[in-house]
């Protein structure tokens, strides 16, 4: 993917690539918040704070995983993060939505308020393909993903109808739609380990 659009994000006038609705922003966020988060990360990692993927019940039953996942709910305060590390997140994170909607208009409001993060060990991952929308999640929109930590080989989010694999690189974030039309899976790390946080953006509720 070309660096072949320009928008202001992580309050800079930086360069990103969009092609077939999937967008890829180079240091959406900072190394100095990607190791704040690593380190939160550890933090929660060596107080068995973490589970399995295999424990989290909104990922497919039977799939055999070694990765670790924290999945933060909607209305966790997040003043609980040190820092404010997660206002910088969604600052940084909503100026990014801002430029993909520039290109790819939706006419709907929509929202972003709880992800997940994921480590994910030398050969493992989600290898199957997939996509974010479902009878259970039927109100996702689009899928973001924001590396946090990437591997020295391998790991990159692959789309199947697309042709195309996203390199994870730190601090990059990319932004695709939900729907069956990018099924895509996370190739498995072969040198090293990567982590990131993943998120989706919603419909916000009409009002009755």
């Amino acid at each position: 993917m070309n660096l072949n659009n320009k928008g202001f994000y992580n309050g800079e006038n930086r360069q990103f690539s969009s092609d077939q609705f999937i967008a890829v922003f180079p240091n959406a966020i900072s190394d100095d918040l990607c190791s704040a988060f690593i380190e939160w990360y550890n933090a929660m990692s060596e107080q068995g704070l973490t589970m399995s993927s295999m424990e989290d019940m909104t990922v497919r039953r039977g799939t055999i995983r070694k990765d670790e996942v924290i999945h933060i709910p909607r209305g966790v305060p997040m003043q609980n993060f040190p820092d404010g590390m997660c206002q910088a997140l969604w600052a940084n994170l909503s100026e990014c939505f801002i430029e993909y909607n520039n290109i790819y208009f939706i006419d709907r409001p929509i929202t972003s308020d709880n992800f997940k993060a994921h480590r994910v060990q030398l050969s493992s991952g989600y290898h199957e393909w997939h996509h974010e929308h479902s009878h259970e999640f039927q109100d996702r929109i689009l899928a973001w993903h924001l590396t946090l930590e990437a591997p020295e080989m391998g790991g990159e989010t692959e789309f199947l109808y697309q042709s195309m694999r996203v390199n994870p690189k730190v601090g990059q974030l990319a932004i695709w739609p939900a729907g069956f039309t990018h099924k895509h899976r996370g190739n498995p790390p072969l040198e090293g380990q990567k982590t990131y946080l993943t998120g989706w953006f919603t419909l916000v509720p009409e009002q009755q």
